[in-house]
């Protein structure tokens, strides 16, 4: 085969390679459920609840089914540190439960991101006093300064890209590699 052929033929397979990336990608972004928003039914303990007692525990439950391994809910007091303690865990079928270690008075913010088994997502912010009956509502939000706190998995479109990044780079490099069979006329 001569070397125009070569090229012909590893470009025809770049470019079936390019369009089974693409028809993947764009098959994972049809899905009618994903990016929709999933409603919060309860917060336990509310947004804006002032508690005589320490909470142990903060529940969310959602209209889906909650990913444990996708979501999470993190617990700050006004001074950014962090409660939660371990990791979000399934309460019932619509729930997820957070364990806390609240050890004085004071306000908490629950910062929370809630991924349901069919891709739809709720987020935000309640705050809460606690400790403390005669307390107002904690205002403005606590700083989420953790690394840790909002963690995700692989980005689809992301990973379909650098996929593609890849065979085109091996595509060039075979291409400037590759030595010329016979003499240049």
């Amino acid at each position: 085969m001569s070397t125009t052929g070569r090229i012909y033929v590893g470009s025809a397979i770049c470019l079936a390679a390019l369009v089974a990336v693409l028809a993947l990608v764009g098959r994972a972004g049809t899905d009618a459920e994903a990016g929709r928003a999933v409603e919060v039914l309860a917060m336990e303990p509310a947004d804006g609840a002032v508690l005589p007692d320490l909470p142990t525990t903060v529940r969310i439950r959602v209209a889906g089914e909650p990913d444990p391994g996708r979501s999470h809910i993190v617990v700050y007091d006004a001074d950014r540190i962090r409660l939660d303690t371990g990791p979000v865990v399934p309460d019932g079928d619509d729930g997820l439960r957070q364990q806390v270690a609240v050890t004085r008075p004071g306000q908490l913010a629950v910062a929370y991101h809630v991924v349901t088994v069919d891709g739809r997502t709720a987020s935000g912010i309640a705050r809460l006093t606690v400790g403390s009956p005669n307390a107002a509502a904690p205002a403005g939000p606590a700083d989420a300064t953790d690394d840790g706190a909002h963690a995700h998995g692989v980005d689809p479109m992301g990973a379909a890209l650098l996929a593609l990044d890849g065979l085109v780079l091996l595509a060039v490099v075979i291409l400037l590699l590759r030595r010329p069979t016979h003499g240049a006329a």
